[in-house]
This record gives C-alpha cells, sequence and structure tokens, in this order.
C-alpha cells in the first residue's frame, strides 16, 4: 500500500533523524567494518597467543572492530585515538568518540593479551584482570576531576588526527569526517557540555573461561560502570554490526 505524503514524510524523519540527516542511515558516518578477511586474521593471530603490542598493532590497524564492539544500531563513528593521553600519568590504548541521540560518547579502552587465564582458583582477578581494571580506575578518577577538559582534549586530538583513507603507521588515529564535522557533531549531541563516558577491557577468550568465571564477568558488566569483553566477543559484534549495516538506503527502490 503506497503511503500518503504525510506519512512519507515521517518515514524520511525516521531514517534521516530530522531534517539535519547527521545519522541518516544512508548518510550515517561509520568506520569500514571488517569483512571476512579481517575476521579470519584475526582468528589466525588469536591462535598464536599473541603479545598485547601485537594485538594492539592489529586493532590500530583494523579500529572497525572497536567501534563494532561499542557501537549501537543508530550512531556516528567520529574518530578512533591511538594511546590517547589521560593526564600527565596516564595512557588509554584507545578512545573511541561516537555520537548519537544518546549523547556523545568517549569510550576508553584497555586491552591485554588474549591467552592469559583472567581469574585465580579463588576466583579473584589474575595480573592481567586486575592489571586492566586497575588502570581504567586510575582514569576514571582522573577525568572525572575534570569531565569537560578531558573531553575537550579529546576532541581537540580528534579534529588532528587523518582522515580513515589516508592513515599513516605513524598516525595517531582516524578520524571518519572532516575537522570541522567533527567538531559540530560532538557539540550538536552535547559532547563539549556533557560528555558521557565509558570504560571497557577487552582480553582473554570467552570459550576458555567455566561457568563460575563467565558468571563472575556478566555480573561485573552488569553492576559497574566498567565492562570486560573477551576476544570473541570483539569478533562478534563486528560481524552484527555488518548485518545491521547490510541494510538498504534508498527509500525511492523501496516500493
Amino acid at each position: 500500500m503506497p503511503l500518503s505524503l504525510d506519512a512519507e514524510q515521517v518515514l524520511k524523519d525516521i531514517f534521516a533523524v530530522g531534517s539535519d540527516r547527521t545519522l541518516a542511515i544512508g548518510n550515517r558516518l561509520r568506520a569500514p567494518t571488517p569483512g571476512p578477511d579481517e575476521l579470519f586474521d584475526l582468528c589466525e593471530l588469536l591462535a598464536t597467543e599473541p603479545k598485547e603490542e601485537v594485538l594492539q598493532k592489529f586493532l590500530e590497524a583494523n579500529f572497525g572492530f572497536l567501534t563494532g564492539l561499542l557501537g549501537g544500531p543508530d550512531n556516528s563513528d567520529l574518530a578512533v585515538l591511538f594511546k590517547p593521553k589521560v593526564g600527565t600519568r596516564f595512557v588509554a590504548d584507545f578512545c573511541v568518540l561516537q555520537a548519537h541521540q544518546g549523547g556523545a560518547v568517549a569510550h576508553m579502552i584497555e586491552i591485554e593479551t588474549s591467552h592469559e587465564m583472567l581469574f585465580t582458583k579463588k576466583g579473584n582477578p589474575a595480573k592481567r584482570l586486575a592489571g586492566a581494571l586497575s588502570q581504567l580506575e586510575d582514569w576514571r578518577i582522573e577525568i572525572d576531576r575534570q569531565p569537560k577538559f578531558y573531553a575537550g582534549e579529546l576532541l581537540r586530538m580528534a579534529q588532528s588526527l587523518d582522515e580513515h583513507d589516508k592513515v599513516r603507521e605513524t598516525s595517531r588515529g582516524v578520524r571518519f569526517t572532516s575537522s570541522g564535522d567533527v567538531k559540530r557533531i560532538w557539540d550538536m549531541f552535547g559532547g563539549s557540555e556533557q560528555c558521557f563516558w565509558t570504560y571497557t577491557a577487552i582480553l582473554g577468550r570467552w570459550s576458555k573461561l567455566d561457568t563460575e568465571e563467565k558468571a563472575r564477568i556478566m555480573h561485573r558488566n552488569q553492576s559497574g560502570p566498567v565492562k570486560i569483553h573477551t576476544f570473541e566477543q570483539l569478533a562478534r559484534n563486528a560481524n552484527f554490526r555488518l548485518e545491521r549495516d547490510d541494510w538498504h538506503n534508498d527509500l525511492n527502490d523501496w516500493n
């Protein structure tokens, strides 16, 4: 049944987020989503029990895994920062800046190895997990002292980055639109006034955890501001996002 003119306008508004179209499905800013080749490369890498530095380099080259892990179905990817500083004492592994109708979000990420144990026999966080949680807590304490200042610093860093299709080996991250649009979208969704912060640790393998260890991770993810994701979740979420982004975007072809 064909739509009335008024209903057609409503449909366009739904998928264009009003007249601005910053987050329109057809124009939504997206990091390149990893495909089968990148997924297979990650599988080969995880099979070798790689060092943390090797995983860092892989994710710098395949940053779509990070935006896929953290991105929802209705957001814009603005930038991914590599090794951003948090004050004078701390350095994160990554920061992902995104914007959506829930606001502007800075996702702070710490990665660790994929093959080492996450818990001791007594159920306490083992060395790698304990270290990651401690670092995330340090960042939270530091950022909570001056959240607007740190949001401004990350925005400034994001604006100075290379665009994703011009990234160099020495790049400190990538942005997915012009420097001016990064700021415009960030400000439009309140980032300069009230940025929302998340803190994520990526480490370990879900398939290597026993039932009790899985329950401990789920409990932590449900009850606190810090989230723990395994590398299997990293791969799965990127694949789910590929399926979400496969929608047809041309309204004129829907009839």
